[in-house]
């Protein structure tokens, strides 16, 4: 079962407008796009000469640059120092008219920067610049005071968590007590180092190799996949998973939401070029639906067909609804 266009192009009206609060590592992706013609002869390593070079949006950042794509309201909370990378990733929210004041600046790290040199359009290395590790007492406490101050405004909350140390035991308990004082849906895109701060979560969506980390079981048949998700469930008393699961599309498991056996959704790509960020497009997707009072079946069924788009570009990217359309359109005329 799929969505159909009509039924798609309606909710991604819903979306509009819907506010949704995201909560994470900010960074910044930056690609260096070249030609490989040779091999080097000072190692046997590729050459590539670069043609173009291009920044974007990365991390919780990326979250929030999918939900502003899709035609919902991102209120971004997390940190940057104000440093070379930490201005561009301001200037690109400002370009794209994404809120700036739930950023907290934090002088003792520096702002995070992954750079990919791709080649001939294949990925060819990356290079992360970052000094992850626990936030300094300072900025827990700024950012603190900033949900506070924002969750007030939000329908739906994303936990956009890349481990590199904004989403810690101190704001995630704020963040989860927050949420229960005001009824909200707070959605989890997950590390599993980070397993116990998740705990009462609304929903999560890991992919097939987090899950099987985080619930300590294989997860490669529909029958696995059930039985971690829901060892997953229990162990940290969550209402719901969204299972990302590459070419076999995802499973959504929400018993309180009266969807008693996993419901798996087959996949809505059609060609892969490039899978990172995707995470990030799935749980923006989501979070809005919810955040516009959707149902999760339907909100998961949308996600996907969100995700089946992005996959087809390369590097970092977004879906909006148009694209969204186009791709039920392509479907169904084949």
């Amino acid at each position: 079962m799929r969505l159909d266009k009509a039924r798609a192009a309606q909710l991604l009206g819903e979306l509009k407008g819907a506010p949704v609060l995201v909560f994470g590592d900010l960074m910044l992706d930056e690609y260096l796009f070249g030609e490989v013609n040779r091999i080097s002869p000072e190692a046997p390593v590729p050459i590539v000469r670069v043609l173009r070079e291009s920044a974007v949006l990365g991390g919780a950042a990326n979250v929030a640059a999918n939900l502003k794509a899709l035609g919902a309201e991102p209120i971004l909370v997390g940190t940057l120092r104000q440093d070379v990378a930490g201005e561009r990733v301001l200037g690109l929210l400002g370009r794209l008219g994404i809120r700036r004041d739930g950023i907290v600046v934090d002088p003792e790290r520096p702002t995070i920067i992954k750079t990919r040199v791709i080649g001939q359009q294949q990925q060819m290395l990356r290079i992360d610049r970052e000094e992850p590790g626990a936030l300094g007492g300072g900025a827990i406490a700024d950012l603190c005071a900033r949900l506070d101050d924002l969750l007030g405004e939000a329908k739906a909350v994303v936990v956009s968590d890349y481990a590199k140390g904004v989403i810690g035991p101190e704001v995630m308990t704020e963040l989860r007590a927050r949420c229960k004082a005001k009824s909200l849906s707070w959605i989890v895109d997950p590390k599993p180092a980070h397993k116990t701060l998740y705990e009462g979560a609304t929903l999560m969506t890991p992919n097939r190799k987090e899950l099987e980390a985080l619930s300590g079981l294989v997860a490669g048949t529909d029958a696995e996949v059930a039985a971690a998700g829901a060892r997953l469930r229990e162990a940290l008393n969550v209402k719901g998973l969204l299972i990302t699961r590459s070419e076999k599309g995802m499973a959504l498991i929400a018993p309180e939401e009266g969807h008693r056996e996993p419901w798996m959704i087959p996949t809505e790509a059609r060609e892969v070029f490039d899978v990172s960020g995707a995470g990030d497009t799935v749980v923006a997707a989501f979070a809005a639906s919810v955040a516009a009072g959707t149902d999760w079946r339907e909100a998961a069924m949308l996600a996907n067909a969100a995700a089946g788009v992005v996959v087809g570009k390369v590097g970092t990217a977004t879906v909006t609804p148009e694209e969204v359309l186009a791709h039920y359109q392509s479907q169904e005329a084949n």
